[in-house]
């Protein structure tokens, strides 16, 4: 029995998303990297790689599509009409139950079944998900449309707890430690390459937290190079 590797949807904020794409207003160069976005941290800056890839924005060896010149602009004009395309493409499984009647316990089990997320990333994935929907003027029920409008009345974190975030000073807020989490890639040779972490990559100091997500993004690569063998023998 075979099981297909899940795919790790986009969970950063959707306004970073759409910041990235006007930082290429000038002009998209061939080729893709997180220096591009110097005035984000080194975790956006990965999750916004993560992003691109997962939407196919770039291509093999991180080189910008037709798709990502489309989009890039300050507004991004052509945004709505290319993320439409991309969500009916990349979330497929997601929008063959009907947005417009979809409830969000429904959406939750979808993104369960669909992708390797679970708990705070995967609800952070339905946001990114619901915005981008509605960025793209997609039509959603009015279940999901509450669900937004909760999102946003959220309160935003200080800076002060920004920064106590980033020096890793502080547990999270239920003072317990981050549970573990993994992350593999199939092998070409058969193998299979596994990474864990019992941190909390968000509370890690910078230079723990960049080398991080540069092995994440390394094992994401992988695979989506060599989808073909991004199989589980069970």
């Amino acid at each position: 029995m075979t099981q297909v590797t899940k795919r790790i949807p986009p969970y950063l904020p959707f306004k970073t998303f759409l910041s990235s794409i006007e930082a290429l207003a000038q002009d998209v160069p061939p080729k893709i990297d997180r220096t591009l976005w110097r005035n984000q941290s080194g975790i956006n800056q990965g999750l916004i790689m993560a992003a691109y890839r997962f939407l196919g924005l770039v291509k093999d060896g991180d080189t910008a599509t037709t798709e990502l010149a489309s989009m890039a602009g300050n507004p991004p004009v052509n945004g709505p009409k290319v993320i439409k395309e991309i969500i009916n493409f990349q979330y497929s499984a997601i929008v063959k139950h009907d947005l417009t009647k979809m409830t969000m316990k429904m959406l939750d089990d979808a993104f369960e079944e669909q992708f390797q997320v679970s708990g705070a990333t995967k609800q952070k994935a339905i946001t990114f998900f619901l915005k981008a929907a509605k960025f793209a003027d997609l039509s959603l029920s009015p279940y999901l449309l509450t669900q937004l409008r909760n999102a946003a009345k959220k309160p935003r974190r200080s800076r002060q707890q920004i920064e106590e975030d980033d020096s890793g000073s502080k547990l999270p807020h239920n003072g317990q430690p981050a549970p573990a989490s993994s992350h593999s890639v199939q092998l070409v040779s058969g193998g299979r390459l596994t990474i864990s972490i019992s941190a909390n990559p968000f509370t890690m100091p910078s230079e723990d937290r960049n080398f991080f997500f540069s092995v994440v993004d390394m094992l994401q690569k992988y695979g989506q190079d060599h989808p073909d063998v991004q199989q589980e023998k069970e």
